[in-house]
């Protein structure tokens, strides 16, 4: 009985052995050449296959782990980026523009001798409370008032007028000449405070005085009125005798007559400065001139036909 056994054991084991190297061979002709040894690979099969026990046996296959080991290194790009900077939108401040100063009104001013009508603005240098010289403008105001005058000469008369409160009175004198019976404007003195609400960085208690001496400005014949309307700029310095300039006073819209009787009313006729200032003797003389040409040439005429006429009388 336990023959038997045996002998189907060994049948089977013969069996399975043929039955595995036909299935090695086919796996074997399947695979690729890859330079593996066919022979030692059969040799493992088999030894595997015979060395197995009868009874199952559990395998436990232990995982497989693998760990990397790559080192990754970070490339830096020498590419320039074409990203473009952020740029920030500045801020722009909207400061207001400096405010021009107004231009003078236009006063009037009458006394019994002198007429004065004018928009006057100066223009001058002063001291600043740092040390400093600065330039202001200051307008003659319109509403100044009269306070003296002189009428009784009959070669030089002034107008005095005052403004600005009753501690810092500001003032302006016009003198006019009469030369040959021509009226011209001599001098102009101006006596300026200049006070904090219109000159906030002079120096304190600081006074300007200005003179200019004219040299035949608003020149206009007997009896007639001096009229400009644009703009005349006269020289002003610190006394009549100084050399360097300080500034000047600006007039327009200028009408004035001196040496006024005293019962007219209004300005007389007009003496427009831009009116031409050629005198009557040119056309006097030039008239006399061609009379006198022309007389020559009768007389001449005149002569030579009496000559013919003699010469005539004689041939006969």
């Amino acid at each position: 009985m336990f023959a038997n056994k045996l002998l189907t054991c060994s049948a089977l084991l013969i069996m399975l052995l043929l039955l595995s190297n036909t299935v090695f061979s086919q796996k074997l002709i399947s695979l690729p050449r890859v330079g593996i040894n066919v022979s030692d690979f059969f040799l493992e099969q088999a030894n595997s296959l015979t060395s197995s026990p009868s009874t199952s046996s559990t395998t436990t296959e232990k995982p497989i782990t693998t760990r990397s080991t790559s080192t990754i290194t970070p490339t830096r790009s020498t590419t320039p980026s074409t990203e473009s900077p952020t740029t920030t939108a500045p801020v722009i401040s909207t400061t207001p523009a400096p405010q021009t100063y107004p231009q003078p009104s236009v006063g009037a001013w009458n006394t019994s001798c002198i007429m004065l009508q004018m928009a006057a603005q100066l223009n001058f240098t002063y001291e600043a409370r740092e040390g400093n010289f600065t330039t202001g403008l200051y307008n003659i105001p319109s509403n100044a008032s009269v306070e003296d005058a002189e009428c009784e000469s009959h070669t030089t008369q002034f107008i005095h007028l005052i403004w600005g409160p009753e501690t810092s009175k500001q003032s302006l004198l016009m003198y006019f000449d009469k030369i040959n019976d021509t009226t011209v404007l001599s001098s102009i003195q101006i006596h300026l405070t200049l006070l904090s609400e219109d000159f906030p960085d002079a120096k304190e208690n600081q006074t300007v005085q200005l003179i200019t001496r004219s040299s035949g400005e608003f020149k206009t014949p007997d009896k007639m009125s001096y009229h400009c309307t644009r703009v005349q700029k006269m020289n002003m310095t610190e006394t009549l005798d100084a050399e360097p300039l300080i500034g000047w006073i600006s007039v327009r819209h200028v009408q004035v007559e001196a040496f006024r009787r005293a019962n007219d009313t209004g300005f007389s006729v007009g003496h427009d400065c831009d009116s031409s200032e050629t005198s009557d003797v040119v056309p006097i003389a030039v008239g006399i001139a061609l009379a006198a040409l022309i007389l020559v040439v009768l007389v001449s005429y005149l002569c030579a036909r009496r000559r013919s006429t003699s010469r005539g009388y004689m041939s006969f």
